[in-house]
C-alpha cells in the first residue's frame, strides 16, 4: 500500500517506522530537513522536504497514486 504521511513528528516518524515495517511504500513530507535525513536513514521510506499543504510538494511526493493520506 502507498502511504503518504504529512508531518514528521514524533506522531508522523512512528507512524512512518510501523507502517514501514509491514512492507508499506511510505512518503513523509516535513519542512524540516534534518527530521527527514533521521527517517530515512532508518527507514526505508522516501522523504520530501516541503510544506504538506502545499499542492505542488504533494504532486512531488507522489499523492496522486497514494492509497492512503495521514496528516
Amino acid at each position: 500500500m502507498k502511504i503518504m504521511i504529512i508531518g514528521a513528528g514524533l506522531v508522523g516518524a512512528t507512524l512512518a517506522e510501523n507502517l514501514a515495517n509491514e512492507d508499506n511504500d511510505i512518503s513523509v513530507i516535513d519542512p524540516d530537513l534534518t527530521r527527514l535525513r533521521e527517517l530515512q536513514d532508518r527507514l526505508d521510506i522516501q522523504t520530501v522536504e516541503g510544506c504538506g499543504s502545499d499542492p505542488a510538494v504533494l504532486a512531488q511526493a507522489g499523492c496522486n497514486d497514494a492509497d492512503m493520506l495521514i496528516a
